[in-house]
């Protein structure tokens, strides 16, 4: 009997990531004890939020951990209380819903340990019900830690005229120390843990504990309630339904790592119980959440199997695979589901659909002149790549078979549906670590407008050409008729302001971050008015 126990509690201790031995760095987070991650929030709703905190319990054991939420920030008027468990099955990562709180303004909350010690107070709020004259949310993705510093989170986090935070992926990267930066490229004091690529439960556990320690993402996590999505390296590189382009046999079998990713964003990044949902911001706003990796997205093609067939190898596969209409990017059920969702928030007199999602989905088309563009020491893979992306040009398709590009027809219904809903909708991308804009249309008629937001910390178009980025941007917009504006070469994040009758995004440049500073660059704003559904630069 004792022996079936204890070979039970290693199969549960395994499980859960526990072993700690295995992993000498998850020992040495474990040595911190108490609040050792600060205080979050996120997936709000009307009148509820989910509070967030990491509590390190002496021991190793559980702690239920007091909550109380005020309206002041001082905390002495308390409006509501709850418990939350700090449990080694979750890594001491602790969650709850809190009910019952107001629709409206700010709210501060506090989570208070067994032996007293408490959390950082937090500040949040819960989706506004009503007429909103209003909203300003702030966007994020693609913060790969050892390039830089965090500076656009703590730039954001400075702010006073933020409502909401959306992440749309690429919060933390899964390659092992040394690949993605090289060491050569990667900064002091940006350390990730583990050193080994994310693999295991506990791996990724501990490279969101080692992302979380950034005092820009922690304050911003503190003052701003996050509705975060994942992309493909919160899982692995080039993420699909079944594998990933960084997935190897040898690593094991791809649901279980799977399964292993998805537990540990839920367990850091608190929010709904899957990834596609509406959020409903007043009556100004539905904010409409999608997965295009790992929920139902088909494999990405292979375009450089086809250009070996030049362009006759081209054109057939623009005309056959390419265009395939049973080829999927969001799953035959979360693509309907999505349709009816725009049919319902028009109807319920939502004034706009703010989508927000992972890939670009506008067409980036290389430009005619592009080997022109590069510096004389480019890469040669850099050299290879344009030349590919001109000979995909060269028959209408782009090269970038990652992005709704690889996935034409199911780009289309998407556009269809926003059309044949009536929809305002404003699209919001992150992946490819530039800022872009466009004007999405479908059949020769207007669907919405797309904000791409460039990376946080991770390098653009600008790492591998080696070219002016000013030249590089004016070639992009002149080959791509449905760009209005790019930026290929700078880090920061993007803001969509909404009023009833307009929104306006701004990309936020951060001048640096190779420092530590919230010192800008020049900036860049595009609006949209009610109706339009075109844009126009500011």
């Amino acid at each position: 009997m004792r022996l079936e126990l204890d070979r039970r509690a290693f199969i549960a201790a395994s499980a859960a990531g526990l072993l700690l031995p295995a992993r000498p760095a998850l020992a040495g987070l474990w040595a911190d004890k108490g609040f050792t991650h600060g205080v979050a929030s996120g997936d709000p709703g009307p009148g509820s939020i989910k509070l967030w905190t990491r509590y390190a319990a002496a021991g190793g054991g559980e702690a239920v951990l007091k909550v109380a939420v005020a309206s002041d920030p001082g905390m002495r008027r308390v409006i509501a209380k709850g418990e939350a468990l700090a449990s080694p099955a979750t890594w001491g990562t602790a969650q709850t819903r809190i009910t019952g709180l107001p629709q409206k303004g700010w709210v501060y909350y506090r989570f208070t340990a067994p032996d007293g010690s408490q959390s950082p107070i937090g500040r949040t709020r819960t989706l506004p019900a009503g007429d909103l004259a209003r909203a300003n949310i702030a966007v994020f993705s693609c913060s790969n830690k050892p390039f830089g510093w965090f500076n656009a989170y703590a730039h954001a986090a400075a702010r006073n005229d933020l409502d909401f935070v959306v992440h749309v992926g690429d919060y933390i990267y899964e390659y092992a120390r040394g690949t993605y930066p090289s060491d050569a490229e990667a900064m002091a004091g940006r350390t990730i843990e583990p050193a080994n690529e994310m693999i295991a439960l506990d791996d990724y556990r501990q490279r969101y504990a080692s992302y979380r320690v950034d005092p820009g993402l922690q304050e911003l996590h503190r003052l701003y309630p996050m509705i975060a999505i994942w992309d493909d390296h919160e899982l692995a590189n080039d993420t699909w339904k079944n594998g990933a382009q960084n997935h190897q046999a040898n690593e094991g079998d791809w649901a279980v790592r799977k399964a292993a990713a998805t537990k540990a964003h839920g367990e850091w990044l608190p929010g709904p119980d899957r990834m596609y949902h509406r959020y409903d911001i007043g009556n100004l706003i539905s904010l409409i959440t999608l997965d295009t990796r790992a929920t139902g997205r088909d494999q990405q093609l292979d375009i450089g199997a086809a250009m070996k067939g030049g362009m006759a190898g081209l054109k057939a596969f623009r005309d056959g695979p390419l265009n395939d209409p049973a080829r999927q990017l969001l799953g035959v059920e979360q693509e309907a589901w999505f349709a009816d969702t725009l049919k319902a928030s028009v109807k319920d007199g939502q004034k706009w659909q703010l989508v927000a999602q992972q890939v670009i989905m506008g067409d980036v088309m290389t430009p005619k002149n592009a080997l022109e563009l590069l510096a004389p020491d480019a890469d040669p893979r850099a050299q290879a790549y344009v030349k590919g992306g001109m000979a995909a040009a060269s028959v209408g398709i782009s090269a970038a078979m990652d992005m709704w590009a690889g996935y034409p027809q199911a780009r289309k219904r998407v556009l269809q549906a926003a059309q044949a809903a009536d929809a305002d909708m404003v699209v919001v991308s992150g992946d490819s670590h530039n800022g872009w804009a466009f004007n999405l249309g479908e059949g020769g008629r207007p669907a919405g407008v797309e904000f791409a937001g460039h990376s946080v910390t991770s390098p653009g178009y600008e790492s591998a050409l080696k070219a002016d980025p000013a030249k590089v941007a004016a070639a992009l917009v002149a080959a791509n008729p449905a760009m209005t504006w790019c930026d290929t070469s700078r880090r920061g994040y993007m803001t969509v302001a909404f009023t009833p009758e307009s929104a306006r995004c701004d990309w936020v440049f951060m001048k640096t971050i190779r420092e530590r500073t919230t010192a800008l660059g020049k900036g860049q704003g595009a609006t949209v008015k009610r109706g339009k559904r075109v844009m126009e630069l500011v």
